[in-house]
């Protein structure tokens, strides 16, 4: 992704407020690659429309490079969390903001249930893409095999 910051790494010697600030910079910037994500996903389901493979094409190098960069911030996020919590606590989010005061707990636990629609959303969208994809094979190869139904090309 050409516009987003690069996911930075990790450091292990960074104080408690440090982390906690990582994590909520890092939820506010999941939540605009999320949102271009969704971009990329509609822009790749217009594309299958059109069947227009070179559009598809570049859709899916860009989907692909912002899903890395998102599993990047992801596994960030986890070093964080794993650092927050005590030794042997489960690994969550849920976890960790249990470890805050209540204003900023709220604060970070709705942003965290914003991520988690975001996320939620662009699952649904590739999943109808796929569909749409895998139809459009399947038609294909029946086509192509000489399986076509006679309906698919009469006149409407």
């Amino acid at each position: 992704m050409a516009d987003a910051p690069a996911a930075p790494g990790a450091a292990p010697s960074l104080s408690t407020r440090q982390r906690w600030a990582a994590i909520a910079q890092g939820m506010q910037q999941d939540m605009t690659a999320y949102g271009h994500l969704c971009e990329l996903l509609h822009t790749q389901f217009h594309a299958a429309l059109r069947h227009d493979a070179e559009a598809m094409q570049e859709a899916a190098i860009q989907i692909t490079a912002q899903v890395q960069w998102l599993e990047g911030t992801r596994k960030e996020r986890g070093q964080h969390v794993r650092a927050l919590l005590p030794a042997g606590a489960p690994l969550s989010m849920e976890a960790a903001f249990a470890l805050l005061q209540a204003p900023l707990q709220q604060q970070l636990l709705g942003l965290w249930g914003q991520l988690e629609a975001q996320v939620q959303v662009c699952k649904a969208m590739n999943q109808r893409n796929c569909q749409l994809i895998m139809e459009q094979a399947e038609v294909m190869r029946a086509v192509i095999a000489g399986n076509a139904q006679p309906e698919i090309y009469a006149p409407l």
